[in-house]
Formats: structure tokens, sequence, C-alpha cells
């Protein structure tokens, strides 16, 4: 059964230095156990989020809640639940109540967590940066990401903002409205099965790489141990090397098309403006006519 855990508001603290951005300002801290917990959960509102790996089986929670007048900040808080094995960690900030009148609010977050704690982030707007640990899932709306040494596979939903991944131990999934994708070194798969906009650069993947349909932007893919697809693109060009594997696209509207360095296939189903150019292929080649 749910059962709020008490946590400490630490002093109220005037900052004049940001005063263009943060009028008055507390501090919400928090260090939990995480014995006999299997999962946290981590929901967040505006304001930037970083997650670290931290020492022992302890969840340190540091957030700096931020607005333009005194009487708001306590309205800001923090909701710890558990729940059998799994712990909640939830930033209140009541934007939809029409007595918070607040011209701005937000609240920047630091939370270190045990590594191999399975981990799922959701996030409203703000920066997201995450290292050394092991989140599985990050629902976020509008902010860059950033995800480094992840110990675990990924699944990424994402509507605005870049996304920047390295070294990420397991499979990664990533779906995107707009905003550039950059991936470099994944243990794994690396499948994206949408994106609208935004260019996406992908290097360096034990296994397959799959675009399931992209609007526009430019593809750049290289270094991949297995099959590289893609299934449609709309505008921009697509550059793929060093393939291991075979290579497929099933539909490319517009842009140039150059692949290179590729132990199996070649396949392009269809294609519409700009040329296609081959060079190291060693297996066989079969392009729209």
């Amino acid at each position: 059964m749910k059962h709020l855990i008490s946590f400490a508001l630490l002093s109220c603290i005037m900052t004049p230095a940001f005063a263009d951005y943060c009028g008055v300002s507390k501090t919400i801290a928090e260090l939990i156990s995480t014995t006999d917990i299997s999962e946290l959960r981590v929901n967040v509102l505006a304001g930037y989020l970083d997650i670290q790996p931290g020492s022992g089986n302890n969840v340190n929670f540091s957030g700096r809640a931020c607005t333009d007048e005194e009487q708001w900040l306590d309205w800001m808080t923090l909701d710890v639940e558990r729940d059998d094995k799994t712990l909640e960690l939830t930033v209140i900030i009541p934007y939809q109540d029409d007595d918070f009148d607040a011209d701005y609010a937000y609240m920047d977050v630091d939370l270190t967590i045990p590594e191999g704690l399975p981990t799922i982030v959701k996030d409203s707007s703000g920066d997201l940066l995450v290292h050394a640990v092991s989140v599985s899932r990050i629902d976020d709306s509008s902010g860059n990401i950033r995800v480094s040494e992840n110990r675990t596979s990924l699944e990424i939903n994402d509507s605005s903002g870049s996304i920047e991944i390295r070294d990420l131990q397991g499979n990664l999934e990533v779906s995107d409205s707009s905003g550039d994708i950059d991936i470099r070194t994944v243990t794994g798969t690396v499948h994206i099965p949408r994106d609208s906009s935004g260019d996406i650069d992908i290097e360096t993947v034990s296994g397959k790489v799959s675009v399931g349909s992209d609007g526009s932007g430019d593809i750049d893919i290289q270094d991949i141990g297995a099959d590289v697809e893609i299934g449609s693109d709309g505008s921009g060009g697509i550059k793929i090397r060093n393939v291991k594997g075979g290579v497929l696209i099933g539909s490319d509207g517009s842009g140039s098309v150059y692949v290179a360095d590729v132990s199996g296939k070649l396949l392009v189903e269809a294609k519409g403006s700009g040329g296609v150019r081959t060079r190291g292929i060693e297996g066989e080649i079969s392009l729209p006519r």
C-alpha cells in the first residue's frame, strides 16, 4: 500500500544573482534508502534534471525550487511514495490550480541513484542529463537529452529537443518528433520507429540499425555490426558506410544517397529525386530503374 515518506524542506534562500530568472528559491533535499526496491520512477516538470551514480543503496534528491514570489514556494514540493518494490519521486508544481498565479515556476533537480537500479524518467521540459546509471525509459516533452554510459537497454519517447547517446550497454529505441539525434557506441541494436525532423547520426553499433520513417533531415550511419534498414525517408541526404550486414532502403523522397563498404547486399526499393552512389558493396546491388 502506498504511503508518503516525509521529506526535508531546507531554508528559503534569496538569490539576487539570478534575479532575472529566480526571484526566490528554496532547496528540497531527501535521502531515501532503496533496500528492497526493484524500480525507481522519477517524474519532474520544468527545470533541468541531472542523474548521476551514487554510493551505497540510497537515492539522494536535491531540488532547487524557483519562482517569482515567496508565497508560491510553499506550493512547490516533492512527493515520495513506495508501492511494493517501486519507489516513485514526483515534483509538484500546481500549474493547473487556479489559485497558483506565479509568473514562472520551475525546479532544477540533481539526483544520485544506485547505478544498477532500473529507473524510469518522465520529464516535462528542461534539459536532461543521465550518466552511468540504469535508466530503461525516458518520456520527455521538450528540452535536450544527453545519456552517457547507461548500463541497460533504453527506450526514449521525445517531442522536441536534441538527443545525444554515448556508450550504451543494451538495445536503444528512440521515437522523436523534432530535434537532432546523435548516437555513438551502442552494444546492441538501435531502432528509430519514427523521426519527424532533424538530422540522424549513428556510429559504432554492434547490432542492427533500423529507421522506420524519417520526415526530413540528413541520415548518416557508419560502423555497424549487422544490417541497416531505412523504411522511408522524406527529404535529406542518406550516407551509410562500413556495414557488416546488408543495407535496405525502402523509399527515399529527395536527396542524395551514398552507400559504401557493405559486406552484404544493397537494396533501394524506391527513389525520388537525387542520385545514388555506391562503393565497395560485396553483395548484390538492386536499385530502382
